[in-house]
């Protein structure tokens, strides 16, 4: 049995969500079962298993959806300074340094590259961001190695994102996201999602649950439905973190719920079971 734990994002400040989580895998390690936490939302500007380390969460707990349909794996970030500039055919003619962000300027100061660095004290960077001729044209972000680029065109005077690409540990592509302004259209070698949602249904399907399995939701506002569709026959349970309803907007028939949890209320017949963290709020 597998409990997997299902979560849209996490942050440097998570929320009272997250730390429940790993509350929870700390318990699950206590009693031998297994669990998985997974986090559905597109995370960039930092490598996630930093953040997921942070609230303390180990490497092979963790799942980012974005990294599952690669062979890369979750790790600290360790790709260097001299790994990015040794990827740049030119000669580095000046460079800045302020804080975690360095910057250098080659091709007769017609591009740079901005390095985001882990920290202060390392040369480890995070992403890198190249701009030519003043127009961001693409954005690299690592771990160990490079695990997605972005994009750009110029549009309206702004960087407009049309493009992300997700590779595996060789550099071959492994996905790619193609955006416009209303859709996101995923690109397999064998697969075409017209939607998130569409992607986020084949990957809980990729799962492959079984009966013995069993799926926590700790927030469903938007992929609730991905995860009815997709559990097959693993059972599902939701967790009510706090008293997220509007006092007054319900009546005898009506609750309104905070929507982390109005997709598996409205749909109560498919949730195995429920359960709250915390006791209701003293009155003051």
């Amino acid at each position: 049995m597998t409990l997997y734990n299902i979560n849209m994002g996490i942050g440097w400040a998570s929320s009272g969500v997250e730390y429940a989580q790993s509350y929870r895998a700390k318990l699950l390690r206590m009693i031998g079962t297994k669990g998985i936490f997974i986090f559905t939302d597109l995370i960039l500007n930092e490598n996630v298993q930093h953040l997921t380390k942070n609230i303390g969460f180990e490497d092979d707990e963790v799942i980012w959806m974005y990294h599952y349909f690669t062979d890369i794996k979750l790790a600290p970030t360790t790709y260097t300074l001299k790994d990015v500039l040794e990827s740049i055919p030119f000669h580095i003619e000046k460079e800045e340094a302020s804080g975690k962000i360095r910057r250098y300027f080659y091709d007769n100061n017609q591009q740079f590259v901005t390095c985001y660095l882990s920290k202060e004290t390392a040369d480890f960077v995070d992403r890198a961001e190249f701009v030519s001729k003043g127009c961001l044209i693409r954005k690299d972000y690592y771990n160990y190695t490079r695990y997605c680029s972005e994009y750009f065109t110029p549009k309206n005077n702004k960087a407009h994102l049309y493009q992300r690409r997700f590779f595996n540990e060789d550099g071959s592509t492994a996905f790619d996201e193609i955006l416009d302004e209303e859709s996101h259209l995923y690109r397999f070698k064998d697969h075409m999602f017209l939607s998130t949602r569409e992607l986020l249904t084949y990957f809980i399907n990729s799962l492959q649950l079984t009966e013995k399995d069993i799926v926590i939701l700790d927030r469903s506002s938007e992929i609730g439905q991905a995860v009815m569709e997709g559990k097959g026959r693993a059972k599902i349970g939701c967790v009510v973190h706090a008293e997220h309803y509007s006092k007054n907007a319900k009546d005898n028939d009506y609750i309104l719920w905070n929507n982390y949890y109005e997709y598996e209320f409205t749909h109560a017949d498919q949730v195995v079971f429920s359960f709250v963290r915390q006791k209701p709020s003293r009155k003051r």
